[in-house]
């Protein structure tokens, strides 16, 4: 039934539910003790009065030997004008008719001026409050007085006030908490508002922030996340458009040197295809870079982690790179202890790791510069860098060096063989084994990057 309902209506309806129990919780136990109470204090402005009728029903027992047929010596009593009425004193008139119980020493009601309570037995705490008739020393009876007809009238105005007033409660209630409820809701509908809006690609949109309480701390939350998926979607744009900028200029040269021989404007010869071979080898890296940029960052990039001595991989790449270092002209140096403690890891990535970071020192290191490897250990980790005495980068571009397409030098873009996705997948492979890469760089003086792998012994 209520599955369906608004949350403002069933906001609503939980407050009127706990107002109608508090009510209920102190209504009854009120409408009780008031009750108990007046009895009580009509019983006691009797009992002076009732006093007087004791005498005439010992008589009548003691006559009879029982109570049969007391009930008319009951009600002549009770009548108005005989005496017994409040507020008056014995023998003076009354103006309200009594109402007289007797019971027998049972507790048997055997007379009842209201004729409703004959038969019935009461308990030994209701005949406590009534008056003993005592008969040669033995109690045979017990006279009380019960509601007459203006205490029946108090009882009923008593209980309808508490009716009023706990219906104006509840209506009051339910007005205050449509009232509460709106403004508790309003902020949450303009977030789900705002996540129609979003879900509809309006990425900009944000939500009012209105309180400091954890409504106030969802939107901020809810606008953090659209703020994420902004530059998320920002990103893969920015992405789509890097990729189509990155294949379009080895496809223009391909394009260029195919129609050139086509035209017969260059002759069909080795040189002249060599073109065409490096920018083909430059796009088979470029799609294989973003392969693995994308799986790694998915998650998904396979590792066949085995137990791998980086002092031995450190060295054949840095033996490979020896041919690239002195053909620019470059001094690659490489500084280890006679140990290192091994790594788990899988040795292919890690060389692709090393091998990015030596392509870009040696890319952008001039002749006569040197770029030196080192390694050494730490309580948890085995660390390498890769420093440089290269041109270094700026300060305002080394937080974004490990985004995709990054490059600090915007005119060494394609010409050197570089993909722009070297070091966003060093550190994607880094981070996949469980350690951290950073870098640091002053523009003139080099650039050295530090790369901490757990320890495989630890």
């Amino acid at each position: 039934m209520f599955k369906n309902a608004s949350f403002t209506l069933k906001l609503t309806l939980a407050l009127v539910a706990i107002v109608c129990v508090a009510i209920l919780a102190v209504a009854i136990p009120v409408n009780l003790l008031v009750g108990q109470h007046f009895e009580d204090y009509v019983m006691m402005g009797m009992r002076p009065r009732m006093g007087a009728l004791v005498p005439l029903l010992q008589e009548y027992y003691a006559a009879h030997g029982d109570w049969s047929g007391v009930g008319e010596l009951l009600r002549a009593n009770a009548r108005p004008g005989m005496g017994w009425g409040r507020g008056m004193g014995v023998g003076s008139e009354s103006t309200d008719a009594l109402r007289l119980l007797l019971t027998d020493a049972r507790g048997l009601v055997v007379g009842d001026t209201a004729g409703r309570y004959e038969g019935r037995r009461l308990g030994r705490a209701v005949l406590q409050r009534g008056l003993p008739i005592q008969v040669e020393g033995r109690t045979v009876g017990y006279l009380l007085s019960g509601n007459g007809p203006r205490e029946e009238e108090f009882r009923a105005k008593l209980n309808q006030a508490l009716l009023w007033a706990g219906g104006s409660a509840m209506a009051l209630t339910m007005l205050l908490g449509l009232a509460l409820t709106r403004s508790l809701v309003k902020p949450l509908r303009m977030v789900r508002d705002a996540a129609r809006r979003i879900g509809a690609g309006e990425l900009t949109y944000r939500v009012p922030i209105t309180s400091r309480d954890e409504i106030g701390d969802l939107a901020r939350q809810f606008n953090e996340m659209a703020e994420a998926l902004e530059r998320d979607e920002r990103l893969r744009r920015q992405m789509m458009a890097d990729i189509a900028h990155e294949l379009r200029t080895p496809l223009s040269v391909i394009r260029g040197q195919v129609e050139a021989l086509q035209d017969g404007v260059f002759e069909l010869s080795p040189e002249n295809l060599k073109p065409i071979h490096d920018q083909t080898l430059l796009l088979g890296r470029l799609v294989e870079d973003l392969r693995d940029l994308a799986l790694a960052e998915a998650g998904r990039l396979p590792l066949e982690r085995t137990e791998v001595s980086l002092e031995r991989l450190i060295r054949r790449i840095v033996e490979a790179f020896q041919p690239r270092a002195q053909e620019k002209g470059l001094a690659l140096s490489v500084e280890l202890p006679e140990a290192l403690p091994p790594v788990q890891a899988d040795a292919q990535r890690l060389e692709q790791v090393l091998e990015n970071l030596l392509s870009n020192a040696l890319r952008y290191t001039p002749a006569g510069g040197t770029v030196n490897v080192r390694a050494w250990e730490e309580p948890q980790w085995v660390v390498f860098t890769v420093e440089d005495t290269g041109t270094g980068i700026a300060a305002e571009d080394l937080p974004h060096i490990f985004e995709r397409f990054y490059r600090a030098d915007k005119a060494r873009s394609r010409a050197d063989g570089g993909t722009g996705l070297g070091l966003s997948i060093a550190k994607q492979l880094v981070e996949a084994h469980g350690g951290r890469i950073s870098a640091e760089s002053a523009p003139g003086k080099g650039t050295r990057f530090t790369v901490r792998l757990p320890r495989g012994d630890s």
